[in-house]
This record gives C-alpha cells, sequence and structure tokens, in this order.
C-alpha cells in the first residue's frame, strides 16, 4: 500500500542515544557473587559495579545475567545486530506475545513468547504493575510520570497491578514494569530495556520530592531502551569529561562503547537522559564542588527536567501507541506522531492502522480493554 509518508523508512534526526537488547532474567553466578562490592573491570575492559548480588553499568542501568556475560566476553549487551530497526508490530500490545494474522483475525503463540517479535527487547504496549510499598502519593508521581510521557510520545502503558504474573493457560510469564520504592537509596536505577517477568525500576525518595518527573521518566526511558546521552560516540566533540575529579565508580558512567548501539542526530544538551554537570555524590566524584563533565566551551550542563525534542523523536519512532484490546487487533490511538514529532492527519493514522493490520484499517466492534493507569489497589 503507498502511504502519504513511510512510517518506517522516513528519514529524520532522531535522538543521539542508544538502545541494547537481551533476553535473559538476571541471576548472578557463584563466581559473581563472591566478588566484592564496588567498581569491577571485565576482561572486556568495561567497568561495571557490583552492588550485593545486582551488578550495574554507568551508575543506574542494572543488568541481566546475560548482559554481564555479554559485557565480560565480547564488551557489548547483544550476540548479534539487530535486522530490524522500527516499531514492534506482530506483537499483542498487552501482553507483548508474538501473533500471527489470519483469515479468523489473528492468533496468538505462546510458544514463541521466549523470542522476542523482532530482533530487539522494545515494547509493544508497556505493562506497569505500582510496587506494594509504594504510597499512595508515591503512586500518584509514577501515574503523573506515565500521564506526561503519554501526552507528549507514542509510548503506551497498560496497568496490570490486579493482573496475573503468569499466563493462567501457557505458564509463560507476562513481561511487567515494576515500580518500587528504595526506602533512603540515594539511587534510582534500571533495566534496559524489556528483559522479561517482572523487572523492577528503583526510585529513591528523591525521585518522588522532586518539583518535576525527571528522575522517573529517565528510568522508565532506560526501561524502553534509551541509553545515557553523554555515552555517546561522538561525545568528545561536545562535552569535556573532567576525569581528574571522577572516581572509578565516575569513570565508568562516562564510558562509551566501540559496538553495539544506535545513535542518530547531534548531542542533545537539553536530552532527560543526560546528567548535570555537577553531582552530590562523593562515590562519583572526589570533589562535588567541581563538574563531572561541562560543554567544550567549559559552561555547564543540566539534565532536562521534561522530554526533550529530541528525547520524544526517539521513542516516537520506535513506539506505536497501542489501545488496550482483548483481540490481536492493532488498534492505534487518535493521535499518533511522527518521528518528528508532528502528528499525523487522520487519513495518515487509518492508513498506519491499515497497514498494520492486513489492509483493514476499521477495529472490530468489540475487546476494548478498560486501562485506568489512576487504579492503585486491587479489590
Amino acid at each position: 500500500m503507498n502511504m502519504k509518508r513511510n512510517y518506517y523508512l522516513k528519514t529524520l534526526s532522531l535522538l543521539s542515544v542508544l538502545f541494547f537488547f537481551s533476553c535473559t532474567k538476571d541471576k548472578s553466578s557463584d563466581q559473581q557473587d563472591n566478588a566484592q562490592d564496588g567498581p569491577i573491570t571485565l576482561k572486556s575492559g568495561v567497568v561495571v559495579e557490583k552492588k550485593g548480588t545486582d551488578y550495574f553499568w554507568e551508575g543506574d542501568i542494572r543488568l541481566t545475567k546475560e548482559q554481564y556475560k555479554n559485557l565480560e566476553a565480547h564488551g557489548q549487551l547483544q550476540a548479534k545486530k539487530p535486522d530490524y530497526v522500527g516499531a514492534v508490530k506482530n506483537a499483542h500490545p498487552v501482553y507483548n506475545v508474538p501473533f500471527e494474522n489470519t483469515a479468523q483475525g489473528g492468533r496468538t503463540i505462546p510458544r514463541a513468547f521466549s523470542i522476542y517479535p523482532t530482533p530487539y527487547n522494545l515494547w509493544a504496549m508497556v505493562r506497569i504493575i505500582y510496587g506494594s510499598n509504594l504510597t499512595l502519593w508515591e503512586k500518584q508521581r509514577v501515574q503523573s510520570a506515565l500521564l506526561e510521557m503519554q501526552s507528549n510520545t507514542n509510548v503506551r502503558f497498560y496497568n496490570a497491578t490486579c493482573e496475573p504474573l503468569v499466563d493462567p493457560t501457557y505458564g509463560f510469564e507476562y513481561p511487567n514494569i515494576e515500580f518500587w520504592s528504595t526506602d533512603g537509596a540515594d539511587v534510582s536505577n534500571s533495566y534496559l530495556g524489556r528483559v522479561g517477568g517482572v523487572q523492577r525500576i528503583n526510585l529513591a525518595d528523591f525521585a518522588f520530592n522532586s518539583w518535576d518527573n525527571s528522575v522517573i521518566i529517565h528510568e522508565i526511558c532506560h526501561a524502553l531502551g534509551l541509553r545515557h546521552e553523554h555515552t555517546r560516540l561522538d561525545r568528545n566533540s561536545y562535552v569535556t569529561v573532567n576525569t581528574s575529579n571522577l572516581t572509578s565508580s565516575g569513570l565508568a558512567q562516562f564510558s562509551i562503547p566501540s559496538t553495539d548501539y544506535y545513535q542518530t542526530g547531534v548531542y542533545d544538551y537539553t536530552s532527560i537522559m543526560g546528567y548535570s554537570s555537577y553531582t552530590s555524590s562523593t562515590s562519583v566524584v572526589h570533589n562535588t564542588s567541581l563538574p563531572m563533565y561541562t560543554r567544550t566551551d567549559g559552561t555547564d550542563i543540566f539534565q532536562g527536567s521534561f522530554l526533550s525534542n529530541s528525547d520524544r523523536s526517539w521513542i516516537n519512532y520506535f513506539y506505536l501507541p497501542y489501545m488496550a484490546r482483548t483481540d490481536v487487533y492493532a488498534e492505534l490511538a487518535p493521535v499518533v506522531y511522527w518521528s518528528d514529532n508532528t502528528v499525523m492527519t487522520p487519513s495518515e493514522r487509518l492508513d498506519l492502522q491499515a497497514y498494520l493490520n492486513n489492509g483493514n484499517p476499521n477495529p472490530p466492534n468489540c475487546c476494548t480493554l478498560t486501562n485506568d493507569l489512576g487504579k492503585f489497589t486491587c479489590p
């Protein structure tokens, strides 16, 4: 079919960030568990940080076992470069389970659940759970961040707080993000992309007490697949890293990958995925009065308080605003963004919806699911 603009081939200036891929849930080996806490230089030269039985990369990115092994052996997070880049298709939006379209309207394929519907670990619709240790205020702050993201991008969240974690028929785990309070810890963290099962976003107190939603959105963006802006390949052309003020943990947060990345556009100083020049963390810098890094002209950098145009562009390229349904029809929300952050016309939206559904632009008059992001407790 011919569309006014082809959604998947359109050339645009996208966010200059990196995303990585894995499909194994995390469980550290005995050898890893016996290592002392703190920065660890792997055989590949990559530096990670051990905290208990967990391993972190670039400060707040929590690693799965498979990611750790790939970094150890190859210095990268995935074994194969993806052969497709674009929004997730042919996956049930609510359950993220692959399906095939048939004359009968489609069917899910639970047997293929361990194989992602595309060669990378993004989501169709992001299933979320409000953690049981969150206060009502904290749940409201998370909801505010989710609604802020939905109002500016194509990403959509499905509230699965009161739903089963495991498919009752086939026994596989549904992928879910669970928001959890760290009860006083000084760092928030998240996995990178969709890793399967329940994956936590741990949020420190300051994430909830900030005047904006930037910390919560930053960690959600990691779960969507975005990496830090200050680790992009051409970073040194735009910023100067104050290596003498960085501890070993701090230096690890400014490493530059040599492979296993996706990058477009120019450096974005206003990205919500970049750090500010200064930090109060003495585990990252020797002197909190001195910057971690600055622009090349010596001026300070301030982390974005809201999604920048480039942040939005990345999300709008890799995500589609699916509606929650019980069937496998890929219905789009009334507002759909192109990856240049302009809104599709009604006819463009219908063309894309038809493209996703074997030429049928009209969803069946049934099967819509209630999806209330403000439902915090279960009956």
